[in-house]
C-alpha cells in the first residue's frame, strides 16, 4: 500500500489499530498509563516496564482519534471522553512516578498541579468560544515524551543528590512538569485573555 498524499505520521503509525473502536483504543490508553505509573512506583528494572507501557499508552493515544476520524464517527461524546481518560492517566503516571523511591509527594502534588493546570487552560479556552489551545512547552504529547525519557534515563542513571530535596532524573522532570505546567498555564491563559 503506497503512501497517503498528505498523511501525516500519526496517521501512518496508527494504520494497525485503525478499525478498532476508538473508545476501546482510550480505554486500553488509560489502562496501560496506569500499568506505567504502578511499573515507576516499583521501581529498579521495573523503570523498563513502565518506559514500555507508557509508550504503548501514547501510541494508543494518538491513534484513537485517528481510528475516529478514519472511520467517520469523530463526535464531541468521543472527544469528551478523550480528555477525560487523558485527565486520569496524567494523574495514575504522575501519582506513580510521585511515590517512587526517586521522588517525594511535594514534588508529585507541584507536577500535578502544574500539568492539570495546564490541560485546564487549553479547554477552558474552548469553552469560552475560542479554539483549543495547545501553544506552550508543556503539551501532553510533550510530557509524555518527557515521563518515556526520565523512566528511560532513571533507569540508566540511577544517581541521587541530596540538597534541599533529592535531586535525580526523576525528580527533575517533575520539577519541570510544575514549572513548565504552570508557566504554560498561565501562556495559555494571556492568550486566551487578548483574544476576549
Amino acid at each position: 500500500m503506497g503512501q497517503r498524499k498528505g498523511e501525516g505520521l500519526a496517521a501512518k503509525i496508527s494504520r494497525p489499530v485503525i478499525n478498532l473502536n476508538p473508545n476501546v483504543l482510550s480505554v486500553l490508553s488509560l489502562v496501560m498509563a496506569g500499568v506505567g505509573g504502578l511499573m515507576y512506583y516499583r521501581s529498579g528494572n521495573f523503570l523498563l516496564l513502565a518506559f514500555l507501557a507508557i509508550l504503548v499508552s501514547a501510541y494508543l493515544d494518538a491513534a484513537d482519534g485517528q481510528a475516529a476520524r478514519h472511520q467517520g464517527i469523530v463526535s464531541k461524546k468521543g472527544d469528551l471522553l478523550d480528555h477525560f481518560f487523558d485527565r486520569y492517566s496524567d494523574v495514575l503516571m504522575v501519582v506513580g512516578i510521585g511515590l517512587s523511591t526517586y521522588s517525594n509527594p511535594y514534588l508529585c502534588i507541584g507536577a500535578l498541579e502544574g500539568i492539570l493546570m495546564t490541560s485546564y487552560m487549553g479547554t477552558q479556552a474552548q469553552a469560552l468560544g475560542l479554539e483549543r489551545d495547545y501553544a506552550g512547552p508543556l503539551g501532553r504529547a510533550y510530557r509524555l515524551v518527557v515521563i518515556m525519557a526520565a523512566a528511560l534515563l532513571q533507569f540508566l542513571l540511577p544517581y541521587s543528590y541530596q540538597w534541599i530535596f533529592t535531586i535525580n532524573v526523576t525528580a527533575i522532570a517533575l520539577l519541570w512538569f510544575f514549572i513548565g505546567g504552570n508557566f504554560t498555564a498561565i501562556y495559555r491563559f494571556a492568550r486566551a485573555y487578548r483574544k476576549l
